[in-house]
């Protein structure tokens, strides 16, 4: 049984089976949310796009004025609509498909942000919908999200990590934040992460 407030996780594999126990770092990654984002979000499914009906393998998903084919998407938030709650679906197979030849997903330093930035994403859209709305585009406001529940969910995680960044911002003056600010920076360029959340990030490393 879900916790009070939050959001109740399935998993339904019609063709799939996940590398590793994606359900339970999914649950770990909900729990770090606080519960005031959660409300009104009734489902958490874990799916593969085998389990796609024919007709919804040939629809688009919209994202930043642009159409993409359902059957490539990573994840999809569901708004509620007509009674029904809103729900959040995640292809496992499509979120994580690039990474599964070798042995990087053994790694929790590589499979968690692979998770991470669909669930969070598709989180900050239910955010932007149904708790905190903001007049610009919906995929800026999601990843601004994204940025936060990732950076919040790492803090409780991985305390002694935090500790460990403090001391050697401490040591060094501000050469932590510019690592972070040079990363960003990179991934920008490359295409791998939008303005909004680069912004974020620059952000947030000024706080370091």
């Amino acid at each position: 049984m879900p916790a009070a407030g939050r959001p109740q996780l399935v998993e339904r594999y019609a063709a799939y089976t996940p590398p590793f126990d994606v359900k339970a770092l999914i649950q770990k990654m909900v729990a770090s949310v606080p519960p005031k984002y959660l409300v009104g979000l009734a489902e958490i499914i874990l799916t593969d796009t085998a389990d796609l009906p024919r007709t919804f393998r040939r629809g688009v998903v919209n994202s930043r004025k642009k159409r993409f084919r359902m059957i490539q998407a990573r994840g999809v938030y569901h708004p509620n609509w007509n009674n029904h709650p809103a729900w959040i679906e995640i292809f496992v197979d499509n979120t994580l498909r690039a990474w599964e030849r070798g042995l990087w997903l053994k790694f929790r330093l590589y499979r968690e942000p692979l998770i991470g930035d669909v669930l969070f994403h598709e989180i900050g859209h239910h955010i932007h919908f149904a708790v905190r709305p903001e007049y610009r585009e919906r995929e800026d406001v999601a990843d601004v999200w994204k940025t936060r529940l990732s950076s919040n969910y790492t803090r409780k995680a991985y305390p002694l990590f935090g500790a460990i960044a403090r001391t050697l911002q401490f040591l060094t003056g501000r050469l932590i934040a510019k690592l972070v600010q040079k990363s960003a920076k990179m991934e920008l360029k490359k295409g791998l992460i939008s303005r909004a959340e680069f912004d974020e990030r620059m952000k947030s490393s000024r706080k370091l």
